[in-house]
């Protein structure tokens, strides 16, 4: 489940979920430990949106809030093997904690994320399920992400995929995303650069595997969809710790739109 290019956090991570069981209390969901000198939460207009939980330096959980009302909307958990490798991630609603999402992984012998499976859920049935698999080029860095619909090989239909461009410092500045019809055609879809500024991204040393994480944090977007006139532009401004980590984000949108969004470290 990765996040679009949209700007909460606007830093190209992805996030997922908790250690946690589920016999975990209402309570310990939405008042999680903290590491010290990580991430806990972010705020928009004085507002607690996402807060941060971890076992030891490992992200734990993550709970979405409501802006205006400061209810829990949702909230994500992940399940680690014994070396700590992430093989399963959940979202759950954050009211009846009904299960919305699943998604597990699968590495290879070097350690690369190669398929995700991914099951969407309305109620107690299964909506949708779907499967990704990643490729990777020799600095193991991701080159290619392919989507398919459905959940065996042989029957799974492809749907799109997504190949990547990556600087020596691990920053990925572009993002080509083809669709693929019904009749297995492939077009190109959309086209996205990024640039990035020199300092330390706060989300990206647990960001989702297979996952187009940058190591610094994202100042410009634009994304151009082809066969349109179509291109929408995003610029991201921050302030800074004597650390180097973001205190703030100023996120211009396409509309015209500005929001500032605050960053909390534990302590």
């Amino acid at each position: 489940m990765r996040l679009n290019k949209k700007f909460l956090p606007a830093i190209l991570f992805c996030g997922v979920v908790a250690l946690s069981s589920c016999e975990k209390s209402e309570q310990d969901i939405a008042q999680p430990d903290f590491e010290q000198g990580m991430i806990s939460q972010i705020m928009a207009d004085s507002a607690e949106v996402t807060s941060y939980a971890f076992a030891g330096k490992q992200l734990s959980q993550i709970n979405h809030y409501d802006k205006e009302s400061g209810e829990l909307e949702s909230f994500d958990r992940f399940e680690r093997d014994g070396k700590g490798k992430l093989i399963k991630t959940s979202t759950h609603a954050g009211g009846n904690h009904a299960l919305l999402s699943e998604q597990s992984f699968t590495y290879n012998t070097d350690g690369l994320l190669t398929k995700s499976k991914m099951v969407y859920y309305n109620g107690s049935k299964v909506e949708y399920t779907g499967y990704a698999t990643y490729s990777y080029d020799a600095q193991n860095k991701l080159e290619k992400k392919s989507v398919f619909e459905g959940e065996e090989q042989e029957k799974a239909t492809p749907k799109s995929y997504t190949t990547y461009s990556v600087l020596p410092n691990g920053n990925y500045t572009q993002e080509e995303q083809y669709v693929i019809d019904d009749k297995g055609e492939e077009k190109l879809f959309s086209v996205s650069t990024y640039s990035y500024d020199n300092s330390i991204n706060p989300f990206h040393e647990f960001a989702e595997p297979g996952t187009a994480s940058s190591p610094n944090n994202l100042i410009a977007a634009t994304t151009v969809v082809s066969g349109s006139n179509k291109t929408y532009e995003y610029a991201y401004a921050y302030t800074y710790d004597e650390r180097g980590y973001p205190l703030t984000q100023t996120v211009n949108t396409p509309t015209g739109k500005r929001e500032v969004f605050t960053y909390v470290y534990s302590n």
